[in-house]
């Protein structure tokens, strides 16, 4: 019977053996599982960086791109502007405009009361000079 005991001690080591052996290799290979997430995300981490920066890049580029094509279009508007007359005729209205109100303010009715007896007055006086004129070359003869 002692026999037996040794032998079922013995099974009974080998087993527990066995099964620290056997979480002694589910340990290593779990530490070479977390190796590899650890490397696989560190990686990840890498590119992630690199993607966000070749992000800013292009988008620096574009920037820079979009503002050329701003300013070449504002330039090719001003010259297509200034070859269909625009700014002249702009200022050809203000021009006119400038006139419209000039020609308001003197067209009033108090100045073209002065306007007319002025013109009245020196119409008078033009036909006594005449008058005057043709006296004397009556009076001569």
């Amino acid at each position: 019977m002692a026999e037996m005991l040794t032998d079922l001690l013995q099974n009974i080591y080998n087993r527990i053996s066995h099964l620290g052996k056997t979480i002694q290799g589910l340990k290593t290979s779990l530490d070479g599982l977390n190796k590899s997430i650890e490397d696989k995300v560190t990686t990840l981490n890498q590119k992630l960086s690199e993607f966000s920066n070749e992000i800013n890049l292009t988008q620096t580029k574009h920037l820079e791109v979009l503002e050329r094509i701003g300013s070449s279009a504002t330039d090719e508007i001003e010259k297509i502007k200034d070859k269909i007359g625009l700014t002249s005729i702009k200022k050809l209205t203000n021009d006119l405009e400038n006139f419209s109100k000039l020609s308001e303010e003197i067209l009033n009715q108090e100045t073209v009361e002065v306007l007319l007896s002025e013109a009245i007055a020196t119409v008078k006086a033009i036909k006594k000079e005449q008058l005057g004129i043709v006296e004397q070359e009556a009076e001569t003869k």
